[in-house]
């Protein structure tokens, strides 16, 4: 029987990510996909509206996707100290 390859995980720059996640969900603000056929969406709740993203993703693509705009959100509205 075939070994099953290990998922590696690559989100470029960990540190960053985890504290932009962090940070967003202080806020309340939510990323998340939705099934739509064989692909997702992207979801982005802030609490008062759900802005659903027009393009579709595959399942390998859309993980990449929400952390890179939690990075967005993040870099785009933190207070420099």
């Amino acid at each position: 029987m075939a070994k099953r390859k290990k998922k590696t995980i690559n989100l470029q720059n960990h540190p960053e990510s985890l504290k932009a996640f962090s940070w967003c969900l202080e806020r309340n603000i939510r990323i998340y996909p939705i099934p739509s056929a064989t692909q997702y969406q992207i979801v982005i709740d802030n609490g008062v509206s759900k802005i659903v993203s027009p393009k579709l993703y595959d399942k390998t693509e859309w993980s990449d996707k929400i952390w890179e705009l939690y990075r967005h959100f993040y870099n785009e509205n933190k207070v420099s100290v």
